[in-house]
């Protein structure tokens, strides 16, 4: 029936986010206070991103790149406002750090629950895991492990999962997408590339740091993301650019992008570039970059002997946004 009158429509919205405020997992709580009037709750969770794996300094093809850490995995739901209650608690957690001559720490759990602790997870409406920190480079050559993906969460950990429509609840055990894993650093060559998950995911993992080349060469780039043909929306990202041969250091990896073209969409932070070096000599490696929300940061870069190492990059801040209508 056409309003001729021109008036508001009889309904309202409301939107609220929640940033990180734990540094472990549950230990801070938020609430959320159902606004009157509405009839359904959309949520969205992140997890927090891994931090990205540093290098170590060596000499000559000695010196590997950090690998990039694992994104966090989502949840998403919506609700009929009358079937929750009247106050939530929410759980967001800060990214892991980026490793200092290792590994990149493991980010921690977001949650939204009825009763603020996150061990009973009966309690849980949501819950979104974390990414694994990227593997950082003890010494020699070998690159840092990818950091790995945050893990699902499955309906039997989650009692009132079900009472979400739209499919929530529907599959045996998925009421998630799993993160994006990290991506391994480079040898001696440039650190590993990310392609963009396909899977509905928002989040990605990080690239890899580039390894330290052979004497007299340019430096091993960071890895950089692959993004789709032909596409419109979602922007290249470099990693770090790889010192000459003068010798000049590596480039620093760059960090993850946040609401791209005002899409709700994250990019995982690059991986720095390895020192170039001349016959004698060569310098630091250049740090990965930091994640995008609930996304990996990148791996550090090889640096030559007589230089500290690279840092990986940290870990994007986990997020939940509630809309509400």
């Amino acid at each position: 029936m056409l309003d001729y009158q021109n008036l508001p429509p009889q309904y309202s919205n409301n939107l609220q986010i929640f940033n990180a405020t734990s540094i472990t997992g549950g230990s801070q709580w938020q609430q959320w206070i159902k606004p009157r009037g509405i009839s359904m709750v959309h949520i969205l969770l992140l997890g927090s991103g891994g931090g990205g794996g540093g290098s170590v300094a060596g000499a000559a093809s000695t010196a590997a790149g950090g690998a990039g850490g694992g994104s966090a995995a989502q949840s998403i739901a919506c609700f009929p406002a009358a079937f929750l209650p009247d106050v939530l608690y929410v759980s967001v957690s800060y990214g892991g750090k980026g490793g200092v001559g290792g590994a990149g720490s493991t980010g921690n759990g977001s949650y939204v629950a009825i009763y603020p602790d996150p061990a009973i997870t009966t309690n849980h409406l949501l819950m979104a895991a974390s990414g694994g920190g990227g593997g950082g480079v003890a010494a020699g050559a070998t690159a840092g492990s990818a950091g790995s993906a945050g893990a699902v969460t499955t309906i039997a950990n989650c009692c009132l999962a079900g009472l979400g429509m739209f499919g929530w609840g529907t599959a045996a055990t998925n009421v998630s997408l799993v993160g994006q894993a990290g991506i391994i650093g480079g040898t001696t060559v440039a650190g590993g590339n990310l392609t963009l998950p396909t899977t509905g995911l928002i989040v990605t993992g990080g690239t890899g740091g580039g390894g330290l080349p052979a004497v007299s060469t340019g430096g091993s780039a960071g890895g950089s993301f692959t993004v789709p043909a032909g596409n419109l929306f979602y922007p290249p990202n470099p990693g770090g650019i790889g010192g000459s041969t003068t010798p000049t250091a590596g480039g620093n990896g760059s960090n993850g992008l946040s609401f791209i073209n005002k899409l709700f969409y994250f990019y995982g932070g690059t991986g720095g570039a390895s020192s170039g070096m001349s016959a004698s000599a060569g310098l630091a490696g250049g740090n990965g970059g930091n994640g995008g929300f609930g996304c990996g940061g990148g791996g550090g870069g090889g640096s030559y002997t007589g230089y500290g190492p690279a840092n990986g990059g940290n870990g994007g801040n986990g997020l939940c946004v509630i809309t509400c209508w």
